[in-house]
């Protein structure tokens, strides 16, 4: 099975109890559940063993993980649909960035929502360009008729167009090198 991990590591954890914080509250994890949980933090991680296959499916339950199956392009897209990327403390020194990583980062420090990984793929596909125009709170609702359309405003539609968009695997690799690079965080 792929998965990634969601949350925040709080300043509680140790080596031997790790404290996961999303959605308000922390959750404490040890043994092969923070093993787990931690090979997930910061790229797609897989599980090895049917004991770990069970672990996961926990982690999944309290909404500490996200898994598909298969491994594809298809399904790393399918996982980053289901998880909020926020940006990182970090994330306002753009030094060392390539284009494609800059600009889906521009979108999530500066836009005045949280963007989905098919919103970006939609704005980044349709070259809506990334400036003021659509950028901060006072300008939330431009940005948001920009993406919902008559064409994209059905439940899941613009999720299900964009898993066939030109450049999602650019845009999910971007989010990738982000976390990677702890600019992002998944939540």
């Amino acid at each position: 099975m792929i998965y990634i991990s969601k949350g925040i590591v709080g300043k509680g954890s140790t080596t031997e109890l790790v404290q996961v914080i999303r959605g308000g509250r922390s959750i404490y994890l040890s043994g092969r559940e923070a093993d787990l949980w931690l090979k997930g933090r910061f790229s797609f991680s897989f599980s090895q063993t049917a004991e770990e296959e069970r672990t996961l499916h926990h982690l999944v339950r309290m909404g500490l993980a996200e898994m598909e199956p298969e491994e594809s392009n298809d399904t790393r897209y399918q996982i980053l649909t289901r998880c909020i990327c926020c940006p990182a403390k970090a994330a306002k020194r753009k030094i060392g960035l390539s284009m494609g990583e800059k600009t889906v980062l521009s979108w999530l420090v500066n836009a005045g929502i949280r963007l989905s990984t098919a919103e970006l793929v939609y704005l980044i596909e349709n070259k809506v360009e990334a400036g003021p125009k659509f950028f901060y709170p006072d300008n939330r609702q431009a940005l948001v008729e920009a993406i919902y359309t008559v064409d994209t405003i059905t439940d899941n539609i613009l999720e299900n167009q964009m898993a066939t968009a030109g450049c999602r695997d650019r845009v999910v690799q971007s989010i990738l090198s982000l976390l990677k690079k702890k600019k992002l965080l998944i939540l």
